[in-house]
């Protein structure tokens, strides 16, 4: 064996030892948060929880504008670069439907977007590489951020990085991924998610009665109009080489059959891995809407929110991190995701890559069952998995 090899074995030793010494906690530290669910912006036991368990470490963590989220920095030489670790904590108002032991205590609220996966495995990261501090090649920066789900904690997180003067020079992240099998880690070079904002439309007419149609202006027909040009927008005007996905999710209108409503709301989603896309979407349905309106003698106001611009990995840092090690496989995603994810709101000033990790079980239905059912469970190898190829990556020189 020679020295290099020696030196390597060793390593991957200590590596080994210090992911053990560390699991059963991490595991029982994931059930209680799993247990103990919170809502965007509301995590505060779940940011208490974080803090105290990481007191032992040499992180050095600051004093937040909120009182919930934590940034917290490992630096091991300020020549090195800076690389930022971003967990969401927040969970979602959904009641859960498990038998697990560990199911939420919290009426109404759930970790069904794996968010406890995510926060656990950074937790455990911190525990772990606090242990192997000789070894690593990069200074790190923890961010435990609130509310993912409103799209809204990326952004908040910056304002306190810029505040603080935290330096960033790329940024990684995890999510948890029902068709990914246990075990593994899914990546992708460029595009992952989508970017979306969403839109609300409301019709405002004279109702009247359904027998004289002809002496108002039809709510629920105009909307319907509306929505079947979106979908025309996306097939005939918008280029096919960056597709673009109209929803509309709810419409509300009326309350008896036999009554022209004098109003009809209806609101969706726009994504895509384009922005130009997304903006001529935009357009497109603020100017058919008003146009339409206006032959009809309605009124309409249309307003667009919480946008999210599309997740595009840094393909340079992807390979870096997947030939970080050998211990971890990792499983190239044929397709992105058109889900979305605020992550990209630092990849607007940072580079940047994410990951899928795998938590689907070969013997357990429900692990792949879709993000967000209040049926869904996650295998927690993914723990292991994940705290394992961000140890590699940051104890390896690139």
């Amino acid at each position: 064996m020679t020295a290099k090899d020696e030196a390597t074995d060793t390593q991957t030793t200590a590596k080994d030892e210090a992911i053990d010494k560390h699991l059963k906690h991490v595991t029982n530290f994931r059930r209680r948060l799993h247990q103990a669910p919170e809502l965007s912006f509301e995590e505060y036991e779940t940011t208490k929880l974080v803090a105290n368990g990481l007191e032992d470490t040499r992180i050095e963590f600051y004093e937040l504008s909120e009182k919930t989220g934590l940034i917290g920095v490992l630096e091991k030489d300020p020549n090195y670069e800076y690389i930022g670790v971003r967990a969401d904590m927040d969970a979602l108002p959904i009641t859960e439907q498990t038998d697990l032991d560990f199911k939420s205590d919290n009426e109404g609220v759930m970790h069904a977007c794996g968010h406890d996966i995510h926060t656990s495995i950074v937790y455990g990261f911190a525990k772990v590489i606090d242990d192997l501090y000789d070894d690593l090649k990069y200074n790190l920066v923890f961010i435990f951020q609130p509310a993912e789900e409103t799209l809204n904690g990326a952004e908040y997180i910056k304002e306190e990085l810029k505040r603080l003067e935290v330096p960033i020079d790329k940024m990684i992240m995890y999510h948890t991924w029902p068709d990914l099998e246990e075990g593994l880690v899914g990546y992708r070079e460029e595009e992952m998610m989508a970017g979306s904002i969403g839109f609300d439309v409301t019709l405002k007419v004279k109702g009247g009665h359904a027998a004289h149609p002809e002496k108002t202006a039809d709510p629920v027909y105009l909307a319907t109009n509306i929505i079947q040009f979106m979908q025309g927008v996306a097939s005939r005007f918008n280029n096919p080489a960056t597709p673009v996905v109209i929803t509309v999710g709810q419409i509300h209108a009326g309350e008896k059959n036999n009554v022209i409503p004098d109003e009809c709301k209806f609101g969706g989603t726009i994504r895509s891995f384009s922005e130009k896309s997304i903006e001529l979407a935009q357009d497109m349905i603020e100017n058919y809407t008003s146009g339409l309106m206006k032959m009809a003698d309605a009124g309409c106001d249309v307003t667009f929110s919480r946008y999210c611009p599309p997740v595009i990995n840094n393909p340079e840092l992807v390979d870096d991190f997947i030939n970080s090690g050998d211990d971890v496989k990792f499983h190239e995603l044929k397709e992105p995701s058109m889900g979305s994810e605020d992550f990209a709101f630092y990849m607007q000033d940072h580079v940047g890559a994410a990951f899928r990790i795998g938590t689907r079980m070969k013997d357990e239905e429900k692990s792949g069952y879709s993000l967000h059912s209040p049926e869904i469970v996650f295998s927690e190898k993914s723990l292991d998995t994940g705290i394992r190829a961000l140890v590699n990556f940051a104890t390896k020189a690139h």
